[in-house]
């Protein structure tokens, strides 16, 4: 889980409905180190192998967002492919 202050700084998240009925929102990790800046295309990558690989088979729906409020929509995903 990561710190609150972590989930401040993402640029991204995404909120995922599982099939089992459960929502979780997960936010990105956009750097590579503690002093690099920050990269919103690696954080989006990092929640999309997320998604294919380590929920396979286990989530219905999922949409990526900017993270601020209202953000705009980045990316979404149904049955695990991109819709």
């Amino acid at each position: 889980m990561l710190s609150e202050q972590m989930q401040r700084e993402a640029l991204s998240k995404c909120i995922v409905w599982f099939y089992d009925g459960n929502v979780r929102t997960f936010y990105s990790l956009d750097k590579t180190h503690k002093r690099a800046l920050p990269n919103q295309g690696l954080g989006i990558r990092r929640l999309e192998k997320m998604l294919m690989e380590t929920f396979k088979g286990q989530w219905e729906t999922s949409i990526i967002y900017e993270n601020k409020p209202n953000g705009n929509e980045l990316a979404k995903f149904k049955k695990g492919a991109r819709v």
